[in-house]
């Protein structure tokens, strides 16, 4: 009995228990996962600690080098230090294809500059430009350099009494390129200074490892040398580095000629990386303490500045512009980064044409403030577009920062916008739908079809003005058109409005020609286009119309003009035979224009010769009564 009634007490602990459980899995399965950007997976990261200023590292490393390529390695080390401590690492990468020969051209090699570390080997790191801070090998653990790093790197004690700052933007086919320093320090900075710069791809994109992960990163590209100038592996003219005075005043070496091509994938690969160290030559080597300060492009706090919101309206309340109208532009100058801007330059509004740029207006930028809520600049320029090609679809007009200093990220220095060229609209020829062959009384359809010509209108903005006239006399008229409101086979290539011409009495029958151009929103025409022989009128039926009634008197003959009374829109009235069917004489021999009537009733036919048709009017015959003063009229 205790037995059972424990495994009960057990079972209820269990379901219990279980019930818990389920609720947890079900509140762990409800909750909303969070979509998240892509970083570089580092498994094991560096525990390497601070070691309170910024390391300079160089690291070798081959195609077919399994240690630097393998997970936690040489390379993942090195990314590992990176990724934990931003801006106090910095390193380059010297990528040769077997680490059986590691001092080649595409490693860096080549002058001016000089390689002081191991011709074969790899994974091998050098820290400090010192030979005697060497970490060769590499473990498994993503801490391979962790000592070198945290030790200090062999960096010189005065490192933090300088500072530097390195940007890069792109410039059409060129990179704009600037590398700052000064001295910070109480004392006096050191002399016989180079300065060290690379241009290098942070995704080694052009490289890749035979095995293990798919690439390392900083790989060296090109060497940036005095006189703005630049030596690659294959390119470039570059003969000596910068030698350097470092003060307290900021120095800027600036280059402006190197090719996007340098780095495969251009500017979102592209990192400039620098480093002040003293002694006659670039590397030196050696086991005394001779770099006193590095940087890479991505490191911060940073002078950034950028431009931000442009717009372009226009004064015609359009966001197109047909040649002639005013454009204005608009555009701000905003401080992204962390440190006031005070260098000066300008915001330059522009247009492309083709490739080619065209300076509209430019305004001084003046100080801004990194502070949150801090003014910025915000500035317009007017533009008349009479002098635009008249054949382009579209114009890009954009603003840029042009003579500024020192800032650290060229992405955002210029900002582009394409604007529609509203052009005149195109026709194309109108077409009849159904018979070609109209009564009087009936009416034509008429397709009317053009093309926009531009990406601004469409059928839903354009118009057609539709105008008629007989064949070859261009006596055209176009108040006899109506419609215009359908629109047919809509996107397709016979998309057109739907238009009708009812021809009135008084048009002659015959051929008529139909011509037709486009009228797009803003008012602008096509040329016009003719359909010769568009339609036929048929022949028309002829038209009696009895009022006023003609009187005439009783047992008297009478002439009666039938002006007015009988009209075709075809044949002359003398040339018309008329008939009556009256029981009594009329006289007249027909054709004629008086009919002589001598009957107290008479009706009048009239037959026309030319269409077979006939209608009916009537003549009063008013009776002379003898010794009467009436007259009445005996029939109508």
């Amino acid at each position: 009995m205790k037995n059972a009634a424990q495994a009960i007490a057990f079972a209820i602990v269990g379901i219990f228990l279980g019930s818990l459980m389920a609720g947890m899995v079900g509140h762990w399965q409800s909750l909303p996962t969070e979509a998240l950007e892509e970083e570089p997976v580092v498994l094991n990261p560096s525990q390497a600690t601070s070691p309170g200023h910024v390391v300079f590292g160089q690291y070798i490393s081959s195609d077919n080098c399994g240690h630097c390529s393998k997970q936690g390695g040489g390379s993942d080390a090195h990314h590992a230090i990176k990724v934990n401590h931003p801006d106090e690492y910095v390193y380059i990468t010297y990528m040769s294809a077997s680490f059986g020969t590691t001092n080649t051209a595409r490693a860096g090699n080549v002058a001016p500059y000089n390689w002081a570390w191991t011709t074969g080997g790899a994974p091998d790191a050098y820290f400090g430009d010192r030979t005697d801070r060497r970490q060769s090998g590499a473990s498994s653990n993503y801490d391979t350099y962790d000592s070198q790093f945290s030790s200090g790197g062999g960096m010189h004690s005065t490192v933090n009494d300088y500072g530097m700052s390195a940007a890069i933007s792109q410039n059409g086919g060129n990179y704009d390129i600037s590398i700052s320093y000064r001295y910070k320090g109480s004392g006096t900075a050191a002399s016989n200074m180079k300065l060290y710069a690379a241009l290098v791809d942070k995704d080694c994109t052009g490289y890749s490892y035979s095995s293990g992960i798919p690439h390392g990163y900083n790989c060296w590209m090109a060497w940036l040398t005095a006189g703005d100038t630049y030596k690659s592996k294959n390119s470039g003219t570059g003969s000596a580095f910068h030698s350097v005075t470092v003060s307290s005043t900021q120095t800027t070496q600036s280059w402006t000629s190197v090719p996007t091509s340098v780095v495969p994938g251009g500017i979102n690969k592209a990192v400039v990386v620098a480093a002040l160290m003293s002694g006659n030559s670039v590397s030196v080597g050696g086991s005394s303490p001779h770099v006193y300060h590095a940087i890479d492009s991505t490191m911060g706090p940073k002078m950034d500045i950028g431009v931000s919101g442009l717009s372009v309206s226009n004064n015609q309340g359009t966001n197109s512009y047909i040649r002639g109208d005013t454009l204005t532009l608009q555009a701000d100058v905003r401080n992204t980064g962390d440190l006031d801007y005070s260098d000066g330059g300008s915001l330059q509004f522009f247009y492309k044409n083709g490739a080619t740029s065209t300076a509209i207006d430019s305004v001084a930028i003046p100080t801004l403030n990194a502070a949150q809520g801090s003014p910025y600049l915000t500035a317009t320029a007017t533009f008349d577009t009479s002098n635009l090609p008249s054949n382009v679809w579209s114009t890009n007009f954009g603003a840029r920062l042009v003579g500024i200093s020192g800032d650290m990220a060229g992405s955002n220095n210029v900002a582009e916008m394409g604007v529609n060229h509203d052009r005149p609209p195109m026709v194309k020829s109108p077409q009849v739908i159904g018979s070609n062959v109209v009564e009087r009384g009936s009416f034509v359809t008429v397709l009317a079809k053009g093309d926009a010509n531009d990406n601004v209108d469409t059928i839903d903005t354009m118009s057609f003005e539709v105008e008629v006239s007989p064949t070859g006399q261009n006596n055209w008229d176009a108040s006899v058109v109506s419609g215009g409101e359908n629109v047919l086979y809509r996107n397709s290539a016979q998309e057109g409005r739907e238009y009708f011409v009812t021809p009135t009495g008084a048009m002659a029958a015959g051929d008529f020609d139909i011509r037709t151009r486009t009228v797009d929103s803003r008012g602008q025409t096509s040329s016009w286009t003719t359909s010769q022989k568009a339609f036929e009128l048929a022949n028309g039926r002829p038209v009696i119309t009895a009022s006023p009634v003609p009187t005439v008197m009783c047992d008297l003959s009478t002439r009666v003009s039938m002006v007015g009374h009988v009209f075709d829109p075809e044949t002359p009235l003398s040339d018309l035979l008329i008939t009556s069917t009256s029981r009594t004489s009329l006289l007249g021999t027909p054709p004629a224009k008086n009919w002589r009537c001598a009957s107290p009733t008479t009706t009048v036919a009239r037959w026309d010769r030319k269409a077979s048709k006939s209608g009916w009017t009537t003549v009063a015959i008013i009776p002379r009564m003898e010794n009467s003063p009436t007259v009445r009229s005996c029939s109508t």
